[in-house]
């Protein structure tokens, strides 16, 4: 049985391997030895509908350090699960404080991970998992999840003017001007 300190490393593994089967045994294999794996993909696909109290995305005022190599990290997920998880109860005490302070424990957590892990836990938070592990959807069925929050389609940009050809023209866009003159 593989080992791994973050939890984003058991995922990657995970997916490495070819085919549905070898994926949730896989899956299954690093479940059975971190209880965080189960809650974390339940929430991070949306299967169970969890309100963080928190705004969505990546705080940005985060000092999150991306130059820390894989398993260096001050704290692991599975480390501060028990901090993550009274974000997730309605009842916690973390419930009690104002949003601002919930944000900064919030942003403590985050700055503690490896950055990897910090990713992670935000898409779980945003249930958007299956935006980091596309993969992830393609044996969701199997391992007994069927209500899911399905990816939304990004917003894919097209030029729909009929005026853009002749501005195109009018703008040479190889030729840079010198901004030393």
């Amino acid at each position: 049985m593989a080992k791994f300190r973050q939890l984003d490393e058991g995922f990657n593994w995970v997916f490495e391997a070819r085919g549905k089967k070898a994926q949730i045994d896989r899956l299954k294999e690093l479940a059975a030895g971190n209880q965080t794996v189960v809650p974390i993909v339940r929430m991070g696909v949306g299967a169970e509908k969890v309100d963080w109290g928190l705004p969505e995305g990546m705080p940005e005022s985060t000092k999150i350090q991306d130059d820390i190599p894989e398993g260096m990290g001050d704290t692991t997920i599975a480390l501060e699960w028990r901090r993550i998880k009274q974000f997730t109860d309605p009842n916690s005490n973390v419930k009690n404080l104002p949003s601002w302070k919930q944000e900064m424990n919030w942003m403590s957590i985050l700055e503690g991970l490896h950055h990897n892990e910090a990713k992670l836990i935000t898409h779980v938070k945003d249930q958007q998992l299956l935006k980091l592990y596309p993969k992830l959807e393609a044996i969701l069925k199997d391992i007994g999840i069927t209500d899911y929050a399905k990816p939304k389609k990004g917003y894919k940009f097209s030029d729909t003017s009929a005026n853009m050809k002749e501005l195109k023209k009018k703008v040479d866009f190889t030729r840079t001007a010198d901004l030393r003159e």
